[in-house]
């Protein structure tokens, strides 16, 4: 089974050099769109497994947030080649998640 493997590390953005191909997911434990987010997330990583997928509880890492520049949830941070790709915030379904990773 797919899953999305946590980060609580306070430290990420030190950490994106680390990451190939991956999508780091912010989000809070009460969000419904989050939860919906997730599923898509899911969803894509089943077809994707070469794409790491990692999820950031905003609510224990704010820092986080600020030192990206975003403050919404959910949000979704492309990193290509240890670098931040793209900055994408709100829901989408799986075949827009898949098209605009193609895209990055």
């Amino acid at each position: 089974m797919t899953t999305i493997s946590t980060i609580s590390d306070a430290h990420l953005a030190e950490r994106f050099q680390s990451f190939g191909d991956a999508i780091i997911f912010f989000h809070k434990e009460l969000c419904p769109h989050c939860k919906n987010m997730e599923k898509v997330l899911l969803k894509f990583s089943a077809k994707a497994p070469a794409v790491e997928v990692c999820s950031v509880d905003s609510e224990k890492h704010p820092e986080l947030l600020q030192e990206l520049g975003f403050e919404r949830v959910p949000t979704l941070v492309f990193i290509r080649g240890g670098k931040v790709a793209k900055i994408q915030s709100g829901i989408m379904n799986p075949r827009e998640l898949a098209a605009l990773h193609a895209s990055i």
